[in-house]
């Protein structure tokens, strides 16, 4: 009985986990540009035309803000050394797996060409997130982070908020880049 009610523990974790799966998480940045000069920042305004709602661009932005102020850089309206840019967007996607075998109606495995393919599919909506790090001068870009997640079950601003989070964390974790 313990055993089972482990398992079952252990499934439901995993289920809330997988919900808010970050992946195919990308940077791409100017190896030209000295990462370490750069200090402050500020936030490009959002296009006019943007249809990103105001919760989230404050979300995103609160989650950007406290990871650089934790990787010591500040928020500077006056001068700043790069411009930051948002992009979000959403999509609809279908996942068709063909997993090659069947079992017939009386339980025989039935593997090959030899009966009906066992084929599912799985719909969900992706979304991503894209920052865009500008040199303030030169108008350029200098980085870019880019993530992706499931988000059809992201209904409640708490779920939101872990999100963006996660991905943002995800996105700077290997900001600044390097020097090779």
């Amino acid at each position: 009985m313990r055993t089972n009610q482990i398992v079952c523990l252990l499934m439901i974790i995993g289920l809330m986990i997988g919900c808010a799966t970050v992946y195919d998480v990308k940077y791409d940045y100017d190896k030209q540009t000295d990462f370490d000069a750069l200090k402050t920042y500020d936030w490009m305004d959002a296009p006019a035309d943007a249809t990103l709602d105001t919760l989230t661009i404050e979300r995103i932005k609160n989650a950007v803000d406290n990871e650089l102020l934790a990787k010591g850089l500040k928020r500077s309206y006056d001068n700043p050394d790069f411009l930051i840019a948002e992009h979000t967007g959403s999509k609809e996607k279908v996942q068709v797996n063909d997993w090659g075998y069947s079992y017939s109606s009386y339980g025989r495995y039935r593997g090959g060409y030899w009966g009906p393919r066992n084929v599912t599919t799985y719909e969900y909506e992706e979304g991503w997130l894209i920052l865009d790090f500008v040199d303030a001068e030169s108008k350029n870009l200098i980085w870019r982070g880019t993530a992706k997640a499931e988000v059809q079950n992201v209904d409640t601003p708490e779920k939101s908020e872990t999100l963006i989070k996660k991905a943002v964390e995800k996105i700077l974790e290997k900001y600044p880049p390097k020097a090779e």
